[in-house]
C-alpha cells in the first residue's frame, strides 16, 4: 500500500486563487475596452458630419438624393422632436430655422428601438446609417447606431443660407 502525506496551506491556495482571478478580470477588462476603442476610432469618420454651418445644405442634399445616400454614415446633433402620428420608434433630430418668417424645425427622421426613453426637446447627438423609409412619402431616415445626450448649443437656430460644404 502506498500512502502520500501532504499538508495543504490554505493561505497560499487563497492567494493563488485571488491572483488568478485578478489576471482573468484584467484580461477580460482590457480585452473589451480595446474593442470599444477600436470601434470608436473607426466611427470617427462619417460620410456626413452635420454642423451648424452646413446644417440646411446637408439636409437638402440628403433629402434630394436619397438613393445615392443609402448606407452612408451620418453624425448630427439637435433636439428630439415628435409629431403625434409618429411610430413609437420615430423622432426627428432637428434644429430651429426661419423660413418665410416662420419658425420651423429642420431635421431628419430617426428610428431607434429605445426612442421612447428620449424626452421631447432633449438635445442629442445621433450617429447612424441613412436608410430609406416611409413617413408621408419616401424619405431618408437615420437608423440610429448611437445616441448621446448633450447640452444645447449657445445658438440653437440654423440659417437657411448656411455654407454648402458637407
Amino acid at each position: 500500500m502506498f500512502v502520500v502525506n501532504f499538508k495543504l496551506d490554505f493561505k497560499k491556495i487563497l492567494i493563488f486563487c485571488i491572483v488568478v482571478s485578478l489576471i482573468v478580470v484584467t484580461i477580460v477588462e482590457f480585452g473589451s475596452s480595446s474593442r470599444i476603442s477600436s470601434v470608436n476610432s473607426n466611427s470617427d469618420t462619417y460620410d456626413y458630419v452635420i454642423t451648424e454651418e452646413n446644417y440646411i445644405a446637408s439636409l437638402k442634399l440628403i433629402h434630394e438624393n436619397i438613393d445615392q445616400n443609402l448606407g452612408k454614415t451620418i453624425k448630427i446633433s439637435g433636439y428630439v422632436f415628435r409629431m403625434p402620428d409618429f411610430k413609437d420608434e420615430y423622432f426627428v433630430c432637428g434644429r430651429d430655422t426661419i423660413v418665410d418668417g416662420q419658425d420651423i424645425v429642420a431635421g431628419i427622421l430617426c428610428t431607434c428601438e429605445n426612442s421612447n426613453k428620449l424626452l421631447d426637446n432633449e438635445w442629442v447627438e445621433v450617429t447612424g446609417v441613412i436608410i430609406k423609409g416611409e413617413y408621408n412619402g419616401v424619405r431618408p431616415i437615420i437608423k440610429v447606431g448611437n445616441i448621446e445626450k448633450i447640452t444645447a448649443p449657445a445658438n440653437t437656430f440654423v440659417q437657411e443660407n448656411s455654407a454648402e460644404n458637407t
